[in-house]
């Protein structure tokens, strides 16, 4: 007899969430995720990758920046200095929809000034994010809905380049 609450419902529901992220953790994309933030950070950097690498890394980086906090953090944080990588990576994977999006979010917070790649110089020109709450959801909130399923074009990508 099921519960009134539907508790039992939730605890199993739950028990699955947490299989299924075992199985991630597992999985070929997440030890090559984990393999490539571990050299970027800790064996000669972002550089040192190769073409296909790189872009899988700085659209994943974008992914995960936009998801996470929305343009601003990406730009805010070191990731946002891969801009010009994820562009190139977000046409190679034909992700139109994503790229008009991050172009936009550039334009908002930059206008015409190319994105420094240096960290406190970008960090200098980014305007405060009060102000600019409802221009940046006009480009958030349409990236989290993510119109060019990117988790999938990433994983195409990795696997038709050989990254795992």
């Amino acid at each position: 007899m099921p519960c009134k609450g539907g508790y039992r419902q939730r605890i199993e529901d739950g028990k699955k969430r947490r299989e299924q992220e075992r199985l991630y953790e597992k999985s070929p994309e997440r030890l090559y995720w984990k393999a490539l933030v571990d050299r970027v950070h800790g064996q000669g950097g972002f550089d040192t990758l190769g073409e296909a690498e790189k872009t899988y890394y700085a659209v994943s980086c974008l992914v995960g920046e936009v998801y996470n906090g929305g343009f601003h953090q990406f730009f805010w944080n070191h990731s946002g200095s891969l801009y010009g990588h994820a562009l190139s990576g977000l046409m190679d994977m034909e992700a139109t929809q994503s790229l008009q999006l991050t172009m936009r979010a550039k334009e908002l917070l930059f206008g015409d000034l190319p994105v420094p790649v240096d960290v406190q110089t970008r960090r200098d020109l980014l305007p405060e994010i009060e102000g600019l709450d409802a221009a940046l959801d006009s480009v958030d909130k349409p990236f989290w809905k993510d119109p060019d399923k990117l988790g999938e074009r990433c994983e195409a990508f990795a696997r038709t380049h050989g990254l795992y």
